[in-house]
């Protein structure tokens, strides 16, 4: 048993121990005999070693006529190695919930299908090794308020222009649809993306489910106005108008293109979940979607140490991400998150649904939208944000929101669908999912 170099493993090989991706995410069992695709995945997923036993290539089996007749299936090393993964991703959650159970066979599909395929190199991990190898937890972390971390970030201090714009349109009883278009015609950038957005196939086929009705092209701001509504779309703006604040994060901390893969589709779910429940504004919660998680952006740059030490752990003890912030912080990226919305002032519902989309209240809306979407999202492995197992699913939030969950599986399977177009309507050189 030792440890081998990716570039230099060779089918017959097999694990030694249980082999993790850059981010933390279980990837492949303990006792799984590599074979060529085995190793084309770590490859992929940018991996520098792993530890393994002396080489055994197992004969292959005589042919049968029941191994003739499944000829044609998945490969069963693929599907083993793929269950694995989705049971130690919610291993955290109850398998006993309809929810989870549908969740375990949608991912476990998925996941075959990304073995089958490699993700690129450098595309496998929510942060690098380097910020979760270290053996020992950190023992002489100064203590650290929430109230701190925003106060010592300039950007954060006050908003853009732009959003405080919006923000006036949206506090002013008084305010016009010209005035929800003039306040996001300053920023054409803004401008661009709302369109982008607006005409994405998943967000039509959501407006269209709400509204009866909508056009196959909305080419103007002052079109996307009367048609999203002024309120509704400045809504939107505000949320899009933040994002340029939290860009900038170090790479060996972060994969921001992950990370805002999961806000999207956290957002984009959100927004179909609402409309499909009638209990949430379905633009607000794509906003609370985009935004929930901009809490764990700030403890990554403010923070650095002690996140290392909430990841190590996060996957030394197989827990949610958000457990581990609460117990080497005291407070967790929701808090912060929520905080900072409050700080902004936000709309209190978009400050609540960010703030507890971890522990939603006893009150159906936009928080127990994102509670589920953010799982379903988790469970997907749509991006990611840098927790290694699902946070688990609040069984009152969903009886709650009285979802079947056939409405969820659609919903899942229409998003897969177009979930890169909705990517480039923020990042036009996104390349696909990870």
């Amino acid at each position: 048993m030792g440890r081998r170099r990716v570039d230099e493993l060779q089918a017959g090989m097999v694990l030694a121990e249980d082999v993790l991706t850059p981010g933390g995410r279980f990837l492949m069992p303990q006792g799984t005999v590599l074979d060529a695709g085995h190793v084309k995945s770590l490859l992929a997923w940018d991996l520098v070693d792993v530890v393994v036993r002396d080489p055994a290539v197992p004969k292959a089996p005589a042919a049968t006529p029941q191994s003739q007749a499944t000829a044609g299936r998945e490969p069963p090393d693929l599907t083993e190695t793929a269950t694995a993964v989705v049971r130690q991703r919610l291993l955290r959650c109850d398998a006993g919930q309809a929810l989870i159970r549908l969740l375990h066979r949608l991912a476990v599909d998925r996941e075959v299908e990304r073995l089958a395929v490699p993700s690129p190199p450098g595309a496998g991990g929510e942060a690098r090794t380097e910020a979760t190898r270290a053996a020992t937890p950190e023992v002489d972390l100064p203590p650290l308020s929430a109230e701190a971390l925003l106060r010592d970030e300039p950007q954060l201090v006050s908003p853009p222009e732009v959003y405080q714009r919006i923000s006036a349109v949206l506090h002013d009883p008084k305010s016009t649809l010209d005035d929800a278009a003039e306040a996001i015609r300053h920023d054409p950038s803004l401008a661009a993306k709302l369109l982008r957005l607006v005409n994405s196939p998943f967000y039509a086929r959501t407006m269209r489910a709400v509204h009866g009705r909508f056009p196959a092209k909305v080419d103007s701001l002052s079109r996307a106005v009367m048609v999203v509504g002024g309120r509704q779309l400045s809504t939107l703006a505000l949320g899009v108008s933040v994002l340029p604040l939290f860009q900038d994060i170090p790479q060996e901390w972060v994969n921001m293109r992950l990370f805002w893969e999961h806000s999207l589709a956290c957002a984009s779910l959100a927004q179909a979940l609402a409309a499909a429940t009638g209990q949430a504004n379905p633009e607000t919660a794509f906003v609370a979607g985009l935004m929930h998680d901009i809490g764990r952006i700030i403890l990554f740059k403010q923070a650095p140490r002690h996140m290392a030490a909430a990841m190590r752990q996060a996957m030394a003890e197989h827990m949610p991400l958000v457990a581990a912030e609460q117990a080497v912080l005291g407070f967790s990226h929701a808090d912060l998150g929520g905080l900072l919305l409050a700080k902004w002032q936000f709309p209190t519902h978009l400050e609540h649904a960010v703030r507890d989309h971890h522990a939603p209240l006893a009150e159906a809306g936009e928080t127990e939208v994102i509670h589920v979407a953010d799982l379903v999202a988790n469970a997907m492995a749509w991006g990611g944000s840098g927790s290694p197992v699902c946070a688990p699913l609040d069984p009152a939030a969903w009886d709650r929101l009285g979802l079947r969950t056939s409405t969820v599986e659609a919903l899942v399977t229409s998003l897969e669908a177009n979930l890169d177009e909705t990517m480039r309507c923020f990042f036009p050189d996104h390349g696909g999912l990870a």
